[in-house]
């Protein structure tokens, strides 16, 4: 929703301020445990009070304790980097991909100078836990897709595991945190937690099975030329088609695809505008068959994802069937002086009205039933592509579209829940003395889904999985599955 889009930007914004409101961070001053603990009280409380979801799928019993358990590892003295790590694994266990705790800017940008001197001169994909080469940013010859099998003396299923328990996620599934580590956050987090050097050890598996030893050199970093200028409306029109593009694939007749990479385009046009030229122009070609590719949407604006339904369903739908706070106000809000004024107008009756049971709704027409668009709407068969990456307002609208309507997915588990996720009015709270930042959402966003929450995102009807083969040659499985699925469906409406 629009809403929830302008209202995250607001407080990244001003969550920002208050580094120079409260002090310059020292990246590597020692924070004593009188204040480590104050921090960590500060941060117990305010999930405590406001988050809405922090037993969803930890018990109240087992939070507790691991709170406690955490509390007492606090050291002497910690940086805030130290400080961060114990407790990034904590807040990780409230199982919510829009949760995080995450550094300071400052701290941030020691973090980028030091990565390009302790770089690691290998990218990798990951299968389960098997590591395997995807980039060779090093001198020596090595080939991609060998096998990874050790780090520094680490075995990669032992760093797999402990990476994974940094990385913030919707519920149980594991496949969104190893999508962003396949798509750069291995270096970070792998420097964050096991230290970096200026070269690493690994062990391959080599052709014929055996495990060798290697050192690789990485290749000087070459600073990327920058692209020619181009005209600010050509600029503007190859950042729209990266961001959704509508085609014609040879491959099938009558077939569409639109690709949407992130519900974020309202920041360049009006989403509604494209939208209409878009299924107005389904309607002028004939398309039976509309294949909408969200792998690698993470999210965005709910009210591009309502209005795309809008296209697609018959009757009366739901995209987002609730939006619940426990708390009207949370103190760490209205005890904020630098964010006061956003909030009075955030956290207003308008926005915000009591609801069931004692919890806040977030009072927007976007939430509940929506009528689906008489002109342009299309009737024909739609499938949608999934993967990791569909995450936040993508998941949610595919779990509603699947809720509601008979479409096809194909692809792989989405990492956003299947029953929705926290969001809403997202906050970036800064912890007092060591600055650290929360990052925390206020409402409880739930899906059109009747069936149990049992913490698991969107499943395909036809589940694609790649071989490292299949990675290397670049192959699209879920386009070729659709459209031999389209050929199939033409074929026995011809009787054959």
């Amino acid at each position: 929703m629009r809403l929830f889009h302008y209202i995250l930007l607001s407080f990244y914004v001003i969550g920002s301020c208050r580094v120079v409101a409260q002090g310059i961070v020292v990246p590597d001053k020692k924070y004593s445990k009188i204040e480590l603990r104050a921090d960590f009280r500060f941060l117990r409380a305010i999930l405590e009070e406001a988050h809405p979801s922090l037993y969803q799928y930890t018990s109240k019993e087992v939070m507790s304790t691991l709170f406690d358990e955490t509390y007492r590892k606090i050291g002497d003295e910690m940086t805030e980097k130290e400080f961060g790590l114990l407790l990034k694994p904590l807040v990780t266990k409230i199982r919510c991909g829009h949760t995080d705790i995450r550094y300071s800017p400052e701290t941030r940008k020691i973090n980028r100078i030091r990565n390009r001197t302790q770089a690691l001169p290998l990218g990798f994909w990951i299968d389960n836990d098997r590591l395997f080469v995807a980039k060779n940013d090093s001198k020596d010859s090595i080939r991609l897709g060998t096998e990874v099998l050790e780090i520094e003396g680490n075995s990669v299923g032992k760093i797999l595991r402990t990476l994974r328990k940094y990385l913030p996620a919707d519920g149980y599934g594991e496949q969104y945190k190893d999508a962003m580590l396949e798509n750069g956050f291995f270096e970070d987090y792998y420097l964050d937690v096991f230290g970096g050097k200026e070269r690493y050890q690994f062990v391959i598996k080599t052709d014929n099975g055996l495990a060798k030893s290697i050192m690789p050199e990485l290749k000087p970093r070459i600073l990327p030329t920058r692209p020619p200028r181009v005209a600010p409306d050509v600029e503007l029109n190859n950042r729209l088609n990266r961001l959704r593009n509508l085609t014609y694939p040879t491959e099938v007749a009558s077939t569409a695809l639109l690709k949407i990479a992130s519900f974020s385009y309202d920041d360049y046009e009006s989403y509604l505008m494209i939208h209409e030229r878009f299924f107005k122009e389904l309607e002028q070609r004939n398309i039976k068959n509309l294949i909408i590719d969200l792998r690698q949407n993470l999210g965005g604006n709910h009210e591009i994802a309502l209005d795309l339904m809008k296209y697609l369903m018959d009757t009366d739908f739901i995209l987002t069937a609730s939006a619940e706070a426990p708390v009207f106000i949370p103190s760490f809000i209205s005890n904020n002086d630098v964010e006061q004024q956003e909030s009075n107008r955030t956290f207003s009756e308008k926005m915000i009205k009591k609801c069931a049971e004692g919890t806040y709704c977030l009072n927007i027409p976007s939430v509940g039933k929506h009528k689906p668009y008489d002109l342009y709407r299309f009737k024909g068969s739609v499938y949608v592509l999934i993967s990791e990456q569909t995450f936040s307002a993508a998941s949610s609208f595919v779990a509603s579209l699947k809720a509601q309507k008979a479409v096809t997915l194909i692809g792989r588990e989405t990492g956003g829940g299947e029953a929705g996720c926290n969001g809403g009015i997202i906050s970036t709270v800064v912890l007092p003395a060591t600055k650290l930042r929360v990052l925390f959402p206020h409402f409880r966003i739930t899906t059109a889904v009747k069936v149990p929450n049992i913490g698991r995102g969107v499943e395909p009807d036809i589940a694609i999985h790649y071989s490292i083969a299949q990675r290397l040659d670049k192959q699209d499985l879920e386009l070729s599955k659709v459209y031999e699925l389209i050929r199939k469906r033409e074929l026995s409406k011809l009787g054959h």
